[in-house]
């Protein structure tokens, strides 16, 4: 993840199939999915969202 930008940029810049992957210890589950929910809602875009606990990260990936 990119110190540079913010979350909300990061993720608007992500093309169709592209994923942001963010460490655990930023966010917490829900609001990375409820930031990816509104975000796409907002821009009319559709994001998915894991999150793999062996590496302990986030996953946003956009769908649409």
């Amino acid at each position: 993840m990119s110190t540079n930008k913010s979350l909300r940029a990061q993720v608007l810049d992500l093309a169709v199939n592209e994923e942001l992957t963010i460490p655990v210890t930023l966010y917490g589950y829900t609001t990375i999915r409820s930031y990816a929910s509104e975000l796409g809602f907002a821009a009319n875009r559709k994001y998915k969202t894991s999150r793999n606990k062996e590496a302990r990260t986030y996953t946003i990936t956009r769908i649409l």
